[in-house]
């Protein structure tokens, strides 16, 4: 979860590659496709549209925190997310199936 990922990375990475991901996929959800909020405010970064990092590969799957496994998502599809691989989920949040 993006918690997680951001706790273990210093303020300055996890902002970082927030802005980064968020100019390489034009301010969009890696899964949805909505547009997300880039925010470093506590209060707006809870809301389902604030945009969070997350890994491709769960690292319970043996994921790593490698900036080429890390993409950018809105909070609410990071959260529902669970144990689906990031591209089954992406094509079912996408209403491809």
């Amino acid at each position: 979860m993006a918690g997680n990922l951001e706790a273990t990375m210093d303020t300055r990475a996890a902002r970082y590659f927030k802005w980064l991901l968020f100019w390489q996929q034009q301010g969009r959800c890696c899964y949805c496709g909505e547009h997300v909020v880039l925010t470093y405010r506590p209060y707006e970064a809870v809301r389902p549209y604030a945009a969070t990092l997350e890994h491709l590969q769960r690292r319970a799957d043996g994921g790593t925190g490698h900036s080429s496994n890390l993409a950018m998502a809105c909070k609410r599809c990071n959260n529902t997310r669970g144990e689906r691989d990031w591209l089954s989920y992406a094509s079912w949040r996408r209403k491809e199936f």
